[in-house]
């Protein structure tokens, strides 16, 4: 820019066509304008990018010192237009080091995010997400190394929060729940099978309005950066552990793998997978999308399976070395350099992590026989909004009943967060809450679950076929059955959360955006 960015003198702006805002002293009205000209030039990158409105100055300018009336009311209108227009999505493509340009700058646009009368949940995303990365670009490196204490937050946002306060919410407790399972966390699966992310995300929505204490402000820039640091921790884990397989199998002389799972083919060299892991990176820049990070996330987690499951056929876990591919969490803890950098894991996303149930067993109940399963599947979705038709409803019926036979054969094993079942050889894996629906005690979260589990399913397999013979019918049918089910599982996500339901409302809406995945999947392979 061609003028400064630092904080310019405060003199009231020379608004002689007539007064200012109403109710605004002079000293008001030059704070406002400072702040404004202190954030304009992280709004005209943002305008930029995303083409939000057009700039009022040349590139390089910023407003001026002492703007008349008109150009005072047409500027700070212009700032309003580009926040209206700005997702939190969007923020989190743009790269570190625009949002770190100037302190001044991001802490001028954080304040005019918190100063709005009525904000709603994208507003509130917004101010989740750049708080955050304030606390990333402000707090001093040797904290890094340390146990952030809310504390340790409030001081470092204490510029950008004059309020901020260090006193623990009684509310706010939950995330101290979940950054304490956090610290056992070896892998992604491990965050994801424990619903981390999402019940952080509910306790955000059940918040309302008092999210906006400075005291829960605090503890939610806290519980984001650390879960961020998790993050960095375990993707090193789990990309360590892909090369780690790769290298043993190679030197069993393994040089395929069947790595269909993680979207591979069946016969995939050692050679590619090694080049895919030096070359994998986190979607969330240019092509930041949900759809984007979930599937990212999900090829990783599922090459991963892939390969442990091809080593294990090689090198049973028992006579396997101490110094197997999986590093111990203490050799993959991240550099300070890492857990400064801002593009590692925002703080939505990826919203497709859900809650496991308290136990990863079956409980001692009896199962329901196939039929009866079978039976109140088909039943239910009768009453859905978009009815199946009668072949795709018996196409349910067959899946429900071929998946619960597997799993019962083959119960998952203690600790075991995923499961494996396999239909017209696709492999179609489960979560352990999937896996507990269809093997314990049947319940109304239950059987929408298995119904999740089967849409799901079915359209892995119709894919697969298409992929494979170039058949139309099954994905086409699994399609339709799948559009129809979706409306039906957010609204019931929808009342247990009402409900305060939260487990049912995590684990149903994991299963829930995993089917939503698929569809958009499945629709790019549509005629």
């Amino acid at each position: 820019m061609s003028q400064s960015t630092s904080s310019p003198t405060m003199h009231p702006p020379d608004v002689r066509e007539g007064s200012g805002p109403a109710g605004l002293s002079n000293a008001d009205l030059a704070a406002l304008w400072a702040e404004a000209r202190l954030a304009y030039p992280l709004y005209a990158t943002l305008a930029i990018e995303f083409d939000l409105a057009p700039l009022p100055y040349p590139a390089g300018e910023v407003p001026p010192a002492r703007p008349t009336r008109s150009i005072f009311d047409r500027d700070l209108k212009w700032l309003d237009t580009i926040d209206d227009h700005l997702l939190a999505y969007q923020l989190r493509q743009v790269p570190p080091a625009t949002l770190h340009a100037s302190e001044p700058s991001l802490r001028a646009f954080i304040q005019r995010q918190l100063r709005k009368p009525e904000k709603s949940t994208v507003d509130r995303d917004k101010v989740d997400w750049l708080l955050v990365q304030y606390f990333a670009l402000c707090a001093p490196e040797e904290l890094y190394r340390q146990e952030i204490q809310l504390a340790d937050v409030a001081r470092v946002l204490q510029p950008v929060l004059a309020a901020a306060d260090a006193t623990p919410l009684e509310w706010c407790e939950p995330l101290e729940k979940i950054l304490h399972r956090l610290e056992g966390c070896d892998s992604l699966r491990d965050v994801m099978e424990n619903g981390l992310l999402e019940q952080g995300r509910l306790l955000k929505d059940s918040a309302g309005c008092m999210f906006y204490d400075p005291a829960a402000l605090v503890a939610f820039c806290r519980f984001n950066f650390l879960l961020r640091r998790t993050f960095i921790r375990v993707l090193h884990a789990d990309l360590s552990a892909v090369r780690g397989a790769i290298e043993e199998l190679e030197a069993k002389g393994v040089k395929v793998v069947d790595c269909r799972r993680a979207g591979f083919s069946a016969a995939e060299t050692t050679g590619h997978l090694r080049q895919f892991c030096a070359n994998w990176k986190q979607p969330f820049q240019k092509d930041y999308t949900e759809s984007s990070v979930t599937r990212s996330f999900e090829q990783l987690l599922a090459l991963r399976t892939d390969l442990e499951e091809a080593l294990g056929r090689y090198c049973p876990l028992d006579s396997r070395p101490a110094n197997a591919h999986t590093a111990a969490p203490s050799q993959q803890e991240p550099s300070s350099a890492d857990a400064k950098e801002t593009s590692v894991a925002p703080t939505n996303a990826p919203e497709h992590a859900g809650a496991v149930s308290q136990a990863n067993e079956p409980g001692p109940s009896a199962p329901a026989a196939p039929r009866e399963r079978a039976t109140a599947a088909g039943a239910s979705n009768a009453a859905s909004s978009s009815p199946a038709s009668p072949t795709a409803a018996a196409e349910a019926d067959k899946c429900l009943e071929a998946i619960w036979e597997q799993l019962i054969a083959a119960p998952p094993s203690r600790g075991r967060s995923m499961s494996t079942i396999i239909l017209q050889d696709t492999k179609v894996l489960l979560s352990s809450w999937e896996v507990a629906a269809f093997v314990s005690k049947g319940t109304q979260e239950s059987e929408d679950l298995r119904r999740a589990v089967v849409s799901r399913a079915l359209l892995a397999v119709g894919m697969d076929q298409r992929k494979r013979s170039g058949e139309e019918g099954s994905l086409a049918s699994a399609l339709a059955l799948a559009r129809g089910e979706v409306s039906y599982f957010q609204g019931r996500v929808e009342q247990a959360k009402r409900s305060k339901n939260t487990e049912a409302a995590v684990n149903l809406g994991i299963s829930t955006k995993r089917l939503l995945s698929f569809i958009e999947e499945a629709e790019k392979l549509q005629p």
